[in-house]
């Protein structure tokens, strides 16, 4: 035992030694990062929460847009005109075989908009006589002259995404929305 150095052990058993010291955190840093973090947090919460509410907003936009690729696409393969038609009143939308042609169900399609969001302002190319149907889809898959140009979508801080014709008139997109 000759060849060991003596070591003092604590009243819990631990060894003492210069280099077994741990440092700890002292009440004033863990205030100051706690301070830290809501500050961080009360600058991002508004942020997150127009990120959600847009995201919101966009994939109902996109909902409509996949809808009138859908009328597209059954006018194409049945050979019968398919109509996109909104109900502004009761936030509903879908799409149809053109009334007197085919009435399969299986063509026919409607949607119910999320509960913050609402139909806004619909711009048409000429006045119909049926308030409700916006777009017609030919047989072939042209659009007729009568289809609404642009549709408004709005959520209930007043934002707002605009579905409009493509360039080349063969269906619709969204466009950069408008804050």
């Amino acid at each position: 035992m000759a060849g060991q150095a003596a070591t003092t052990t604590s009243q819990t058993g631990m060894n003492k030694s210069a280099d077994s010291h741990r440092a700890a955190f002292t009440l004033i840093e863990l205030i100051l990062v706690m301070a830290l973090l809501a500050t961080i947090m009360a600058i991002a919460a508004p942020s997150l929460s127009r990120s959600v509410r847009d995201r919101n907003l966009r994939q109902e936009a996109a909902r409509f847009v996949a809808l009138t690729e859908f009328a597209r696409s059954e006018a194409i393969s049945r050979g019968i005109p398919m109509i996109v038609w909104v109900d502004a009143a009761a936030r509903r939308f879908g799409a149809e075989a053109k009334p007197g042609f085919d009435d399969d169900s299986q063509t026919t399609r409607e949607f119910t908009l999320g509960e913050d969001i609402q139909f806004g302002e619909i711009q048409r190319q000429t006045t119909t006589t049926r308030d409700a149907a916006l777009i017609e889809f030919a047989p072939d898959g042209t659009l007729q002259t009568e289809s609404t140009e642009s549709l408004r979508l709005t959520d209930r801080f007043n934002a707002t995404a605009l579905v409009q014709r493509t360039r080349d008139a063969w269906g619709y997109e969204v466009s950069k929305e408008v804050q």
